[in-house]
């Protein structure tokens, strides 16, 4: 009698794309098993999957309407939305435990969407963020923030950090405490290839929530518009009307052989602090690269920090950004060449989950 091919379903988050980006290693692993893999979510994430997998079958889930601040703490804002996010939960949870009955579903990953949890089948949950940092003036939050997000976590089978179980990039953001997690190596869509460096290409490219998105990319653009070098920007809409510049390369989004074929031929690159792009930078071992966080955003601007401290990759705060001064000092860097860790530990989580 033939084995019935287990069903998968995978819950990606639709907070800027990292969390589908990364996902993507993930689906891949599970299809080269021939298991049958379908996708939840919702938003710009969901569009970017649905481009990368046209052949798999799809599920819209509720949305967690983040709303950013102009002047608060990214963190802070997301403290004052919690009754809405935990409503939102609540009625992911019943959606996805429909989708498990309807669709036979016989496991769950979930990428931070923390209601995508069942007593009814296995159910896994990936975050490079076990410890949720707040802003120093905002440090008494901290305990019960975390608190919350310890209680959520603890309701699926086991937590999945991508990163190293040895030489972590993450640090306090993923000590463990009491949670039982299972390190899977950092996770990328990209793979390395023969392209050689371009020393006259300088690479923006811009992520995140609005406004902030569209603050970067105009900054790049003033200051780019200056360079001798050829420039271009990755803006990071996976729609959207194109644009158009005498002296710069707009490019809406990139796939990711693409994407990671930009990077690697770049022989600047300057992007955000997202845990998604740290990791893909690793994968390519990238040299030269300026970190820009998206303000308020703590964990961008801990990696940021962490990174620059080890000479890494060069930080600079958004409000300070100078590219011409950047890119004299990131020649001081080392880059990332050998931050990847080139193991089977997403592999064998896989292999064990199944």
């Amino acid at each position: 009698m033939p084995e019935i091919r287990k069903h998968i379903l995978v819950a990606v988050l639709d907070w800027g794309l990292g969390h589908a980006t990364r996902s993507i290693p993930v689906i891949q692993c599970l299809l080269i098993r021939d298991r049958k893999v379908s996708i939840a979510g919702n938003g710009q994430s969901l569009l970017l999957l649905k481009k990368e997998f046209p052949q798999l079958d799809f599920h819209e889930l509720e949305s967690y309407r983040v709303e950013y601040s102009s002047f608060l703490p990214f963190m802070v804002k997301v403290f004052l939305q919690l009754p809405k996010f935990l409503r939102v939960i609540r009625k992911e949870h019943t959606q996805l435990e429909n989708l498990i009955s309807q669709h036979k579903v016989d496991v769950v990953i979930s990428d931070n969407r923390y209601g995508c949890w069942s007593r009814q089948v296995p159910s896994v949950f990936i975050t490079h963020q076990v410890n949720l940092i707040m802003p120093e003036s905002f440090k008494w939050l901290s305990g019960v923030l975390n608190h919350f997000n310890h209680r959520l976590i603890k309701r699926f089978g086991i937590c999945w950090i991508p990163d190293s179980d040895t030489d972590r990039i993450t640090g306090r953001l993923t000590m463990p405490g009491n949670l039982k997690v299972r390190f899977i190596g950092m996770l990328s869509r990209f793979a390395q290839s023969t392209a050689l460096v371009d020393e006259d290409v300088i690479l923006g490219v811009v992520s995140g929530p609005e406004p902030q998105r569209q603050i970067l990319e105009s900054m790049l653009e003033q200051q780019m518009a200056e360079q001798t070098k050829r420039c271009i920007i990755v803006r990071g809409i996976p729609s959207g009307p194109e644009r158009k510049h005498s002296r710069i390369t707009f490019i809406n989004h990139a796939r990711g052989r693409e994407l990671g074929e930009l990077i690697q031929k770049a022989a600047i690159v300057v992007t955000r602090s997202g845990y998604s792009t740290v990791m893909d930078l690793a994968r390519l071992e990238k040299e030269n690269v300026i970190l820009i966080p998206t303000p308020g955003q703590t964990e961008q601007e801990y990696l940021a920090e962490e990174l620059d401290k080890r000479k890494i990759a060069l930080y600079q705060r958004q409000s300070d950004f100078s590219l011409s001064l950047a890119i004299q000092k990131v020649k001081e860097y080392k880059g990332f060449e050998g931050m990847d860790s080139k193991t089977n530990l997403l592999n064998n989580a896989i292999d064990e989950l199944l």
